[in-house]
C-alpha cells in the first residue's frame, strides 16, 4: 500500500470518527432536551392538577352547609346528548319505566364524546338513564336559588290525589329535577343507542347512562308500600278494554305512510303495526291527569263529530305519540275507543 493510500485511509477514518462523535453528541443533546421537556410538561401538569384540586376544595368545602345557604351550586355537568322519544308531550308519557315495552327512544352522543365510550354496552340487556326533567312547569322556580315554591308533598295518581312526600315518590317535581329510568337496550351503533321501554319525553337532556347489573340492581329483597305494587287489574289506573273504532286501522295505515315523507314527524316506530302496539300499551293505563280523572272533565273535541261526541257518559281526549295525533273516547265503564288518527301537524310546525 502506498504512502498516499495509507494517508487517505487515516484521514478518512479520523473524519468519520469526528463526524460520528459529533452526531452522537447531538443525539445525546436532543435526547436530553426531549427528556427535559417531558419533565417540564409533567411538572406543569401536576401543578395544574394541584391548582384545580385546590379550587375544587375551595368550592365544595368552604364551610359545612355554606353551599346550601348561598344559592345554586354549579358542578361540571353537561348532557352527553339529547334523547329522541316517541313521547312528544308529557301527557301520554308513562309514569314508570318498562310499562310500555313498545316505546322507542334514541340517544346520539353529542360532538366531543368519543364513540368508544359505547364500546361494550351492547353486552348488556338494560341500562340506567340519568337525565334532567327539562319540561317541568316549575323549573324556573329552581333558578331563583331559594326554596320558595318547593313542594314537600305531591298528589299521587294511584291514591286518587292523596298527598305523599316528594322523596317517597318518583314525581318529576323535585328539589333537583333529575330523573332516573331503566330501559332495555335495543341496539348500539357507533355513536347512537336505541332504547325500548323508556318513560322519557322527547328532547330530554341526558346526563349519563350506566349499565344495569342484575345481581346488584335487582338482587335485593326490596319492599314497597302497597300502593306502588304492580299495575295489575285491581289498579285504579288499569284500563281493561282498548280498541280501535271501525275504519281507524285503515286511517292509521294511511297516515303512517304520509308521515314517512314528513321530515318533521320523525317516527321512531318501524311501521303502522308497531305504532298500534305502542298506542294500545300507552292507553292500557289511564294517562289522564288526576283532575281529568276525578272530575271527568271533557277534553275539547276536534273538528270532526265522532261517535259519542255529545254523549254525557263519554269524554273525549287526545294524545300525541310518535308524530301522530290520536283522538280517543273514554266511557264510564272504563273502556277506551280510538276514533281518529292524524299526523301531528302542530309538532311539525313547532320543531321545524
Amino acid at each position: 500500500m502506498s504512502y498516499y493510500a495509507v494517508l487517505t485511509f487515516v484521514v478518512t477514518s479520523v473524519f468519520a470518527y469526528l463526524v460520528g462523535n459529533r452526531k452522537g453528541r447531538l443525539d445525546s443533546q436532543q435526547s436530553q432536551a426531549v427528556a427535559e421537556r417531558e419533565r417540564t410538561l409533567r411538572k406543569e401538569e401536576r401543578a395544574g392538577r394541584t391548582r384545580a384540586e385546590k379550587r375544587l376544595r375551595e368550592l365544595t368545602s368552604q364551610s359545612p352547609g355554606a353551599a346550601l345557604k348561598e344559592g345554586p351550586t354549579v358542578y361540571p355537568l353537561k348532557p352527553i346528548g339529547i334523547l329522541e322519544s316517541c313521547f312528544r308531550q308529557r301527557n301520554g308519557t308513562p309514569r314508570q319505566p318498562l310499562l310500555v315495552p313498545a316505546a322507542k327512544a334514541r340517544l346520539k352522543l353529542r360532538p366531543g364524546i368519543p364513540h368508544a365510550c359505547l364500546e361494550g354496552l351492547q353486552g348488556y340487556s338494560h341500562c340506567w338513564i340519568i337525565y334532567i326533567f327539562h319540561r317541568n312547569t316549575d323549573l324556573q322556580d329552581l333558578w331563583r336559588g331559594d326554596d320558595r315554591g318547593l313542594k314537600a308533598k305531591v298528589q299521587v295518581p294511584k291514591l286518587n290525589g292523596q298527598r305523599v312526600g316528594v322523596f317517597a315518590t318518583r314525581t318529576p317535581h323535585r328539589p333537583n329535577p333529575v330523573g332516573l329510568s331503566v330501559a332495555a337496550i335495543d341496539s348500539v351503533d357507533i355513536d347512537t343507542v336505541v332504547f325500548r321501554g323508556a318513560d322519557v319525553v322527547d328532547g330530554t337532556p341526558v346526563l349519563d347512562i350506566k349499565p344495569y347489573i342484575p345481581y346488584v340492581d335487582g338482587g335485593v329483597r326490596a319492599t314497597a308500600p302497597e300502593w306502588v305494587k304492580d299495575d295489575n287489574e285491581s289498579s285504579v289506573l288499569h284500563i281493561a278494554d282498548v280498541r280501535l273504532a271501525d275504519g281507524v286501522s285503515a286511517t292509521l295505515q294511511q297516515r303512517w305512510q304520509e308521515s314517512l315523507t314528513d321530515k318533521a314527524t320523525r317516527p321512531l316506530c318501524d311501521n303502522a303495526a308497531e305504532f298500534t302496539e305502542l298506542l294500545v300499551q300507552v292507553l292500557s293505563r289511564d294517562i289522564r291527569s288526576l283532575h281529568q280523572r276525578l272530575q271527568h272533565v271533557n277534553a275539547v273535541p276536534r273538528h270532526v263529530n265522532h261517535r259519542g261526541g255529545n254523549d254525557p257518559h263519554v269524554s273525549q281526549y287526545r294524545v300525541m305519540l310518535d308524530g301522530m295525533d290520536v283522538l280517543y273516547n273514554f266511557d264510564e265503564s272504563g273502556s277506551i275507543e280510538v276514533v281518529d288518527v292524524d299526523i301531528d301537524r302542530l309538532y311539525g310546525e313547532t320543531n321545524s
